[in-house]
């Protein structure tokens, strides 16, 4: 399924912006939940102005036995990038235990970009995530408003390499990020995947990394499909 114009009136009159990413959390949710091995969960979070998978782990261990084959995600980028000393930590304590995330994966909204408060928090909220050593998925699959928080993300860790050319045709993206942090400086590599888009595209396949050398992957095209087909929204 080629990627939708989520705002015009003939997509947008069968399913609003945030019913439809609400829907795409769930299945991206259902399929995580397939692959991933015991003692790791994909669980959705939703806020206002923001969509986003949680997986997390009971504890964070060797992983000898997995259910399916090692996934091997294609070669990073890799830029050297400026940490925050000072961060949010995403720790969840629930009955059966204490749980510690991960990975994430964030669907850009309108409400992420329409003000400048709104896209420095969604910024500030990334960079957190990447600085605590969370696996992150940012997709951006909205024209508009035309703001792209991946090249705002980059600049706020002053990284070097990375960007989306802003005189581009495809200004849509989807994009991968995790740390590798030296202890004794703030600064440290970021391997970045990144894939530009544009509507008509088809989403691509993006590694999300549950431990430093396990990653899985992301179906994003495959998920996207499955809620388009559920809604009843065709090209």
């Amino acid at each position: 399924m080629p990627i939708l114009d989520h705002l015009a009136p003939d997509v947008r009159d069968i399913a609003l912006f945030e019913s439809f990413h609400s829907a795409w959390t769930t299945y991206i949710v259902e399929e995580l939940n397939l692959i991933l091995p015991d003692g790791f969960l994909a669980i959705p979070q939703t806020s206002i102005g923001a969509r986003e998978v949680d997986v997390r782990a009971d504890k964070i261990r060797a992983l000898t036995q997995m259910s399916h084959p090692p996934y091997q995600p294609r070669a990073p980028l890799i830029t050297r990038a400026e940490f925050p000393t000072a961060f949010e930590v995403f720790v969840d304590y629930i009955d059966r235990g204490r749980h510690i995330t991960v990975g994430a994966i964030e669907i850009v909204s309108r409400g992420n970009k329409d003000r400048p408060s709104e896209r420095d928090s969604f910024v500030s909220k990334c960079r957190n995530l990447i600085a605590k050593n969370v696996s992150l998925i940012v997709i951006d699959i909205l024209a508009t408003p035309a703001f792209n928080l991946h090249n705002q993300l980059l600049q706020a860790m002053h990284a070097a390499d990375g960007y989306i050319d802003a005189a581009t045709d495809q200004p849509l993206y989807c994009a991968a990020y995790r740390a590798s942090h030296h202890e004794d400086t703030a600064w440290g590599e970021m391997e970045v995947w990144v894939e530009t888009l544009k509507i008509g595209d088809n989403l691509p396949e993006l590694p999300l990394y549950i431990t430093s050398e396990v990653s899985v992957p992301v179906h994003l095209e495959r998920s996207y499909t499955r809620v388009c087909q559920v809604l009843r929204i065709s090209t």
